[in-house]
């Protein structure tokens, strides 16, 4: 792996899969891996004279799930320095980016992440700070536990994407409106799914975050191809609200961006998309492949249906393998 220019940190197996750091020392970034997958990453080294308070993220997604904290409601309008006892909810660590950017702008975060590897590799090799509430453990159980404690949070960030594919019980319809009956009535969630847009499966999460959030909005972490090929994988933001009634993002000002050139360029969410779209495209690709797509109602996921999204999953994982194999040489893959 040194000749192709990486660095192993450190690894080891657990509750997910197999977890290592590795750095890549030519162009100065370290990244955690979880199986086929990345958690997340930073750059190594801060150039001289960087003003940003956190290490600087590689990956844009992450980023933008911060601008849970933009969302601008009807009845109340945000700004850069109001989040004196407001309250955050992440479910899903990765290497900690966002939570971190949330415990910077003084906002009380809790994270739910149920590998405690993942937890100690984000706080000893990604600088996780100490000042937050931690829950190690299934995140079903941790939610419910938080819903008989009567807590409430503004802001949920849900991010979970481990091994290739989407663990779709934290998807489901009762999963969803677990997180709805903890968000305070002005409260704001961002989902991040990552997969194929083509699949079925991409459009019955998103008919399932409708059926429990009245308004959402949509944004994919980059334009899509055109024409679209055979696969379209990336990630989706849906930033929802618990009540009804249209939502926009507050221009950020300078305080939000916390010194980071990557958050002044990527915290404003882009690349609105509207489900519609998502919908016909897959409805298009299923026509094609000869598996037609179900009814709406048929198609949000409730926990005792999750199986019959097997087949899409497996594939929605084949098409993340390809993307990994790009963004690090087979040999480090097959090595670290």
């Amino acid at each position: 792996m040194q000749r192709e220019g990486y660095s192993l940190v450190v690894r080891q197996e657990s509750l997910s899969g197999y977890i290592s750091v590795l750095d890549n020392v030519k162009d100065g970034f370290r990244v955690m891996r979880c199986d086929h997958s990345l958690l997340g990453g930073e750059w190594i080294n801060k150039p001289e004279g960087h003003p940003s308070k956190l290490n600087e993220p590689i990956y844009a997604v992450f980023v933008t799930l911060e601008a849970v904290r933009l969302v601008e409601t009807d009845s109340e309008s945000p700004s850069a320095v109001s989040n004196v006892e407001k309250h955050a909810l992440v479910i899903g660590l990765g290497v900690g980016t966002s939570p971190s950017a949330l415990i910077a702008h003084g906002i009380k975060t809790t994270t739910v992440e149920i590998d405690p590897v993942v937890h100690d590799f984000a706080t000893r090799y990604f600088n996780l700070p100490s000042n937050h509430t931690s829950i190690i453990g299934d995140a079903i159980a941790a939610v419910g536990d938080l819903q008989k404690e009567r807590r409430t949070y503004d802001y949920i960030i849900h991010d979970v994407f481990t091994g290739g594919v989407e663990p779709i019980e934290l998807f489901t319809e009762e999963f969803l409106m677990d997180l709805r009956n903890l968000l305070s009535p002005n409260g704001v969630i961002a989902i991040n799914y990552a997969g194929d847009l083509l699949l079925p499966s991409a459009v019955s999460v998103i008919r399932t975050a409708q059926s429990v959030f009245p308004t959402c909005r949509l944004f994919r972490e980059s334009p899509a191809a055109s024409p679209l090929g055979a696969e379209d994988f990336t990630n989706v933001v849906m930033f929802c609200r618990k009540l009804a009634g249209p939502f926009t993002f507050r221009y950020p000002v300078e305080a939000d961006f916390l010194g980071s050139p990557a958050r002044r360029q990527h915290l404003m969410p882009r690349n609105e998309i509207e489900a519609s779209y998502l919908e016909h495209n897959a409805m298009f690709a299923s026509f094609v492949k000869g598996h037609p797509m179900r009814e709406k109602e048929e198609m949000i996921i409730r926990r005792d249906q999750i199986s019959r999204l097997q087949t899409s999953q497996m594939r929605s994982a084949v098409g993340h393998w390809h993307v990994m194999r790009s963004v690090l040489p087979d040999v480090v893959w097959e090595n670290w």
